[in-house]
C-alpha cells in the first residue's frame, strides 16, 4: 500500500502525542520544581538588599574591612552577632522572596532556589569568610 495522502496523514498523527507529551511534561513540571534552579529569571526567589548585585558581590575579598565592603556593597539586608565567637554576620540576599510579594505570580511551586550572599566578620570588622553560593533549600 503504497498511498502519499496516508503517509503524509499517519506522519502528522505520530507527532501529535509527542508534542503533546512534550508540552505535558513541562508545565507539569513546575509543580515538583520546588526549590529548582530557574533558568529564564534565577533570581525569582531571592530578595537583594537595596544597592546590592551579584556582580559587585563578587568582587569582594576575605580581608577587607567592614567599611570597604559596605562602600561596595551598601548596607545588608540583615545583621546578626553571635557573642559566644565574636563574630558579625551580614546577609545581603535572602530567600522567599516569591511567598513575601504577593504581585509575583512567577511559579506554581511558589518557592525555588536562591542565592545566598554574606559575609563573617571577625571582633576587628575584618572579613573572615564570604558566602556565595545557591541554595536548594
Amino acid at each position: 500500500m503504497n498511498n502519499p495522502k496516508l503517509a503524509e496523514i499517519l506522519k502528522y498523527i505520530s507527532i501529535f502525542p509527542g508534542t503533546l507529551i512534550i508540552i505535558m511534561v513541562f508545565f507539569f513540571g513546575s509543580f515538583t520544581l520546588s526549590e529548582g534552579y530557574n533558568m529564564f529569571n534565577p533570581y525569582a526567589d531571592t530578595e537583594f538588599a537595596k544597592d546590592y548585585s551579584p556582580e559587585k558581590f563578587q568582587t569582594l575579598k576575605e580581608g577587607m574591612t567592614m567599611k570597604e565592603i559596605k562602600n561596595i556593597t551598601g548596607e545588608p539586608l540583615n545583621s546578626s552577632i553571635d557573642t559566644a565567637k565574636g563574630l558579625v554576620y551580614h546577609s545581603y540576599t535572602r530567600d522567599g522572596y516569591l511567598r513575601r510579594n504577593p504581585e509575583v505570580h512567577f511559579t506554581l511551586a511558589g518557592d525555588l532556589a536562591w542565592l545566598g550572599s554574606s559575609i563573617e566578620y571577625g571582633k576587628d570588622s575584618i572579613a573572615k569568610k564570604i558566602y556565595f553560593a545557591w541554595y536548594y533549600d
